[in-house]
């Protein structure tokens, strides 16, 4: 059954999954080189899917450090291309669930692009943002930090599959909090359906679009940023000067010195003047 806004949470069919990839720049050709999911759905995990995915250039140091993951270990694996079928046949009509989900959808919907196929397209949900929702005085907002903070038994490891169980978890535990304050519907985890593709898609064009906006109106931006490889989720308001190849070039008030920020790495952004953020 396809979810609707309106379907009550104990009723949808999530998929919760997690990539691990060669590097965080796909203006570099970073790849997608493990995947894992889970269906969920009722409080309980019903299927699970897992690969290795071979890339066609190598990793950065910085992402080897991170999953630890061993070049000769994908040298035998299918290719992305090799399992996009399995990997769309399994996320099929469902939720998808991801924690920081602008990451894993990204690096999705560009591999499938990158092979002639089209974005998924499906309602998705970040447990990121609604972690910070919900327990604002967290200091950390990552799977490592929010596992033993909230008592949820896994707190991921850096390699995909464990990373499903921890957002599962995670995502189990929002759902029951959010049930105790009357929210029970698809809405109260605030979907959205986007196509995340690099550079062309709405994710990436809106972002342009609003800090563009922001720059020619002389407006501050609020930003929330994830830094996935130093554990942190924090927000900053900037004042944008410039945006050239996907960096913003931008000045925070009270800093000396400009800043420069990847788009890529930014969650999510809004004017200070109280729009809606993106």
């Amino acid at each position: 059954m396809t979810a609707t806004l309106d379907t009550r949470l104990n009723k949808v069919q999530f998929t919760v999954l997690d990539t691990e990839t060669t590097g965080v720049n796909l203006d570099d050709g970073h790849e997608i080189i493990e995947i894992g999911m889970v269906h969920y759905s009722e409080g309980e995990i019903s299927d699970s899917f897992e690969t290795l995915l071979r890339p066609a250039s190598p990793q950065t140091a910085e992402a080897l450090a991170v999953h630890k993951i061993a070049p000769e270990s994908l040298k035998d694996s299918p290719s992305f291309a090799d399992m996009a079928d399995r990997i769309i046949d399994f996320i099929g009509e469902t939720v998808i669930v991801a924690h920081n989900r602008n990451f894993d959808m990204t690096f999705i919907d560009t591999s499938l692009r990158r092979i002639g196929r089209p974005a998924l397209g499906n309602w998705s949900i970040d447990t990121l943002l609604l972690s910070h929702e919900l327990w604002p005085n967290f200091s950390c907002h990552c799977l490592r930090c929010l596992g033993p903070g909230l008592k949820l038994g896994e707190s991921g490891t850096h390699r995909a599959l464990d990373d499903v169980f921890a957002t599962t978890a995670l995502l189990k535990k929002t759902i029951e909090d959010l049930s105790q304050l009357g929210k029970d519907t698809l809405r109260d985890l605030h979907p959205v359906r986007r196509d995340y593709t690099w550079e062309t898609g709405d994710l990436t064009r809106k972002i342009r679009q609003t800090v563009r906006c922001a720059i020619s109106k002389g407006k501050l931006l609020e930003i929330s940023l994830y830094d996935k490889d130093e554990c942190n989720y924090y927000r900053i308001t900037i004042h944008p000067l410039q945006l050239e190849e996907n960096i913003l070039h931008g000045h925070i008030p009270g800093e000396t010195g400009d800043r420069e920020i990847p788009i890529y790495n930014i969650i999510t952004i809004a004017p200070v003047d109280g729009t809606e953020a993106l």
